[in-house]
């Protein structure tokens, strides 16, 4: 064998005309123009670099910092038209998923760019007030016992004591005492749960006044609770909830923009259903 096949050198030459013959097998012969290897960075770029740094930070990008999103953004550039050079963007799923939700957002930003009106707040208010309501509030009495009672048990001292018409204020209250609340003025929905546990104040809705109700069960044990008040829910004011009707209807208005974009898109397209998908269309 020649010396010159036994030196690295050689041996690194050959190994690297092997890998640049594989790489033209597979990717096929690469000659992009003179404009494919062109990277322009205007006073856009710059603009939308630093109004993106300043929604993030709140601030102004320093220069070294400027100089940074600038290498960056070349950086990234670069390698998405590799990319794109490469054809890996053909069959991809998490491309074809990311370049819907870019026409999503696209379709959505038009209804984003519509300031919402004061009158079309109002209409929706008017609407839905019967959704936009505070939570009923409970004045009542609970005494509290641990799971070693039974249900049944628990239903005959409620019993006992309606009949002997104890009221919630009487000293010799049977249950357990501890740290436990008793007493509850004017409880709404957060204190209640905050308290007795979530599902506590759903259980206090259809139950008499002034008797002797339950047993309602909690994470503590078991309650037998004496309702002397109920102030049922009344409708909040428009400005207490402006800010969840505004989201509510900038959703909405996206959401029928996104519908209105792809109709458009979709009358300017010619769709062919074959073989079971044109079964599955005409049936």
């Amino acid at each position: 064998m020649p010396a010159i096949f036994k030196k690295p050198l050689f041996r690194i030459l050959l190994l690297g005309s092997c890998l640049a013959a594989i790489l033209l097998i597979v990717f096929g012969p690469k000659t992009p123009g003179v404009e494919d290897k062109k990277v322009l960075i205007g006073n856009a770029d710059v603009a939308q670099l630093i109004a993106s740094w300043n929604r993030t930070w709140n601030r102004m990008p320093t220069e070294e910092e400027l100089s940074g999103l600038l290498d960056n953004h070349v950086r990234e550039e670069i390698l998405y038209r590799e990319a794109l050079n490469q054809k890996f963007d053909e069959n991809n799923s998490l491309i074809r998923r990311g370049l819907i939700v870019q026409m999503n957002m696209l379709a959505e930003s038009q209804a984003q760019e519509k300031p919402v009106s004061e009158e079309a707040i109002k209409a929706y208010y008017d609407l839905r007030k019967d959704q936009y309501s505070s939570s009923p509030k409970y004045t009542f009495t609970q005494i509290y016992f641990d799971n070693s009672e039974s249900e049944e048990s628990i239903s005959k001292i409620a019993q006992r004591l309606n009949t002997k018409n104890v009221k919630p204020d009487a000293e010799d209250l049977p249950g357990k005492k501890g740290m436990l609340q008793q007493r509850f003025e004017n409880a709404d929905d957060y204190n209640l749960r905050r308290v007795l546990g979530e599902d506590f104040p759903q259980k206090l809705d259809g139950l008499e006044l002034n008797s002797w109700e339950g047993p309602i069960s909690s994470g503590y044990g078991w309650h037998l609770v004496y309702i002397t008040e109920k102030t049922p829910p009344e409708p909040l004011p428009l400005e207490a909830v402006r800010e969840n009707i505004l989201t509510e209807l900038q959703y909405e208005e996206a959401q029928a923009a996104k519908e209105q974009f792809y109709t458009e898109l979709r009358q300017q397209y010619d769709v062919v259903y074959e073989g079971i998908a044109k079964d599955l269309v005409n049936d």
